[in-house]
């Protein structure tokens, strides 16, 4: 298990609760478990699982007062080549960037992301928060004492399907296409499997790796590898998938539950050996059943739900919002990103858009 570096706060009557390189561990059993209602995504080991540490350096901020801490800010610098660019990302949008009571939770943000801005080297922020949020309220107060440039952009990123009381109003819900769909492709695969509601995790590592090899549908092995990582840290894990009597698997879904709501953060279908099964829509069906069997009320699908759910998801409002150190070279260099975004493929142009968002998305901005 890697280390954390714990960045000091530098605001007045607050320091540092753990030393320098502290252990994941003694983060989690110390400073987050005290604090209601944190789950999973507050645990250190998540957090450093949710990292490509060869793309990224964990920023973690303890912040305390009078001896007593009052809560931790978790973030990422990025880094090329193993340089760190000065360049901070953080997302705040699902409740994961801050562990602290209620009460506390505004003062944490704002105090940890003055650490970040304060830091030597810094170059910018680029922070996912939900609009109208205590987060915007702290990034204000932060923007009136400090100068920097501002930009703040609409973005859509996780989506939501909100479940019914039951799997028949659920479907009822449904548009008549869609709900015709999730009846019959399923009564289709009964005849030949079943749907497994518990896979363990040795288990569904190893059909992952297999998929991946297979080059089935949802297999990018960055994106398949980080899942992994994430899966085998979350506390109450979702793995699950469906099974053909001989005992080859088809499909599976990896997720965990958090709060009120299940998260869903992979899905792989051998679509290419069975591609008029409709996998998708089946596993997603059973596993929508037995949520709301569970009482789970929100289901959340980690970076978008697809076709055809996506038509009845929203998107968890978002606002990204970018705080840049001013500076004649680094204003050049960030409009260069944003022009050459415009003639890059879509990796590349998500990167460039990363460093300055390109005239094609919705934005406001401004400079303070």
């Amino acid at each position: 298990m890697q280390n954390l570096t714990i960045d000091q706060s530098v605001s007045p009557g607050f320091g540092a609760v753990l030393p320098a390189a502290a252990a994941p561990e003694r983060i989690s059993a110390t400073d987050i478990s005290p604090f209601r209602g944190c789950e999973t995504t507050f645990d250190a080991r998540f957090y450093l699982a949710s990292i490509e540490m060869d793309a990224w350096i964990p920023r973690v901020i303890a912040v305390a007062r009078a001896g007593s801490t009052l809560g931790v800010a978790y973030a990422k610098e990025r880094k090329i080549a193993g340089i760190a660019t000065g360049l901070i990302y953080a997302d705040a949008t699902l409740g994961a960037m801050v562990v602290a009571e209620p009460a506390h939770r505004e003062r944490v943000f704002e105090y940890a992301v003055r650490q970040l801005v304060n830091r030597r080297g810094f170059r910018g922020l680029r922070i996912l928060v939900p609009p109208a949020g205590y987060e915007e309220r702290a990034l204000e107060r932060i923007v009136a004492s400090h100068r920097l440039d501002v930009r703040r952009i609409r973005v859509e990123n996780h989506s939501v399907l909100d479940l019914a009381s039951s799997y028949e109003s659920f479907l009822a819900g449904l548009g008549s296409r869609t709900r015709r769909n999730f009846r019959y492709y399923r009564r289709r695969f009964e005849t030949s499997g079943e749907y497994v509601a518990e896979v363990s995790f040795a288990e569904f590592k190893s059909l992952a790796m297999r998929m991946l090899k297979q080059s089935v549908v949802g297999a990018r092995p960055s994106r398949v590898d980080r899942a992994l990582r994430m899966l085998s840290a979350a506390g109450r894990p979702i793995l699950v998938g469906l099974r053909r009597h001989d005992g080859e698997f088809l499909s599976i879904v990896g997720g965990w539950y958090e709060f009120d709501r299940a998260v869903v953060i992979l899905q792989m279908n051998n679509e290419r050996d069975y591609p008029q099964s409709s996998l998708s829509l089946v596993a997603r069906g059973y596993l929508i059943e037995g949520l709301i069997a569970q009482g789970v009320r929100r289901l959340l699908f980690w970076a978008g739900a697809g076709p055809p759910l996506d038509r009845y998801c929203h998107f968890l409002p978002t606002v990204r919002i970018h705080l840049d150190k001013p500076g004649l070279v680094w204003r050049m260099l960030r409009g260069a990103a944003a022009w050459a975004g415009v003639f890059f493929p879509r990796p590349l142009a998500d990167i460039a858009s990363w460093i300055e968002p390109g005239a094609t998305q919705g934005e406001d901005s401004e400079a303070a």
